[in-house]
């Protein structure tokens, strides 16, 4: 399998609930402090999708990360001759 060729529209799974796991106590309103390094994570993650939040709260820019994530994840792929999937018999 080409290494980009895994499925985007599969349910979110992982590294994405881990994420949600950690940042999801922002959008409660209560939420305690984060420590630095996720902190610097998050905007890290804003900043990788040209986001324009850095005046934002942190609660603000999780919103439209886990936002952008999510759409990203439920998009499906596109399988063309360049990103489709190998013969699986090759691939192994």
């Amino acid at each position: 399998m080409h290494a980009y060729a895994a499925p985007l529209s599969a349910p979110p799974t992982g590294a994405f609930i881990d994420l949600c796991h950690l940042y999801d106590v922002l959008l409660t309103g209560d939420a305690p402090a984060l420590p630095e390094a996720a902190r610097t994570d998050l905007r890290a993650f804003a900043r990788l999708f040209d986001m324009a939040l850095e005046e934002a709260c942190e609660a603000e820019v999780w919103a439209a990360v886990r936002r952008r994530l999510k759409d990203d994840l439920a998009t499906a792929l596109q399988a063309d001759a360049e990103w489709g999937y190998e013969d699986q018999q090759r691939a192994a």
